[in-house]
């Protein structure tokens, strides 16, 4: 008959001797950080030895009735304050959170360290992602724990311990600016590159006003009063919410843009325009109007343009221009930045622009060679005015 071997004898819970000198010691218990239930085994010489390793690794979980992790809180402060926010701003930060949640949802509220969010932005930056995004993500999930600080699930935010993650240079085409000469060519070739007259009209308004994309789209003649367009909404997926600081602006209509703005209204009056009653200033094409209608098989037609459809004839002005190439947002950088080279104050820049802080005004400023050249040669005419 096979010899059967015995089987190590229980000497304690989760310890069994297996020999002389031999103890075999398995601890599960669940995690205070994550809920999740873990365990652990080890061989010991002596059964003092076996007894500490069992004590260390015996965490006592709290209630987890009452905790709830980052995931499920994050998904409960979306689901609270989906009303504080525009759909644009709301999609954003569900986004972010879901970013948050991929590396940290598993982890409690209460149990979230500094050191998880340091090596949740340290991997994103090795990951390749851009200090502005990471910041962005950072920034919604304080939002959050702020919240979970007031509710007392947390003694203070530990997503404010992380310091120094600055935005860098806005990249790519969004970040340059036109000179004043290639402005001027920028104007002058916007007329000749064949483009149908509303989309001619719709570059030369932005690059009059600096408006953002939406805003455009949500121009309407009635803005237009006393000389000034007033700037107090914006479209996002054809849906009107306020502008991206919610603070209405009014622009002067120089006289270049007046001229563009009442060709606009007589080409619409013309054309009898079947989207005249909206009072939109530049509405969709009707065939592409009652196209999209089908394709999204909605009840009514929106007359709103598409947000990209401005991008096709910009890349065809850039190249007949031979200027630097530019994104349709770039005008609003230019915008601030010619406005800054003819003297106008920052202040009342900062009002046409509708820029929410000095902070982000700077963001879009954009120093020229000739303004570098000017700068030295005041430098060394007051250096050699002092000897």
């Amino acid at each position: 008959m096979p010899i059967r071997k015995e089987r190590p004898k229980c000497v304690a819970p989760g310890i069994r001797k297996d020999g002389p000198d031999r103890f075999l010691v398995r601890v599960e218990w669940i995690d205070n950080r994550t809920g999740r239930r873990k365990s652990a085994q080890k061989v010991c010489s002596s059964m003092g030895e076996a007894a500490k390793f069992r004590e260390d690794r015996g965490e006592v979980a709290k209630d987890e009735r009452r905790r709830q992790l980052l995931s499920d809180f994050a998904e409960q402060w979306a689901s609270i304050n989906k009303g504080r926010f525009e759909p644009s701003t709301r999609i954003r930060y569900v986004n972010c959170l879901a970013h948050a949640s991929e590396a940290l949802g598993h982890i409690y509220v209460d149990a979230l360290e500094p050191s998880d969010f340091r090596k949740w932005v340290a991997d994103k930056l090795g990951e390749g992602y851009s200090s502005a995004t990471v910041a962005s993500w950072l920034r919604v999930v304080r939002l959050v724990l702020d919240d979970a600080v007031s509710d007392g699930i947390l003694p203070g935010n530990p997503a404010k311990a992380i310091k120094g993650l600055t935005p860098g240079r806005t990249q790519g085409k969004r970040g340059n600016s036109l000179t004043p000469e290639e402005f001027r060519r920028f104007l002058a070739h916007v007329l000749t590159c064949g483009l149908a007259p509303d989309i001619v009209r719709m570059l030369l308004v932005a690059a009059w006003t600096g408006c953002r994309k939406g805003e455009l789209l949500a121009l309407q003649f009635d803005d237009y009063k006393d000389g000034e367009l007033r700037i107090e909404r914006s479209v996002w997926r054809r849906h009107v919410k306020a502008t991206k600081t919610d603070d209405p602006r009014r622009v002067v209509v120089v006289e270049p843009l007046a001229m563009v703005l009442n060709e606009q209204r007589r080409w619409l009056l013309e054309k009898q325009h079947p989207a005249l009653s909206t009072g939109l200033m530049f509405p969709a094409n009707p065939k592409q109007a009652r196209a999209g209608q089908a394709r999204r098989e909605a009840d009514e037609v929106s007359w709103f343009r598409s947000e990209t459809v401005l991008d096709a004839p910009l890349r065809k002005v850039v190249k007949a221009a031979g200027i630097t190439p530019i994104s349709l947002h770039s005008l609003r950088r230019t915008y601030e930045n010619l406005l800054r080279k003819a003297g106008v104050d920052d202040l009342v820049r900062r009002s046409m622009a509708g820029w929410r802080s000095s902070e982000a005004q700077r963001i879009y400023a954009t120093i020229d060679p000739e303004e570098r050249q000017a700068a030295a040669k005041a430098f060394v005419a007051l250096v050699q005015e002092a000897s």
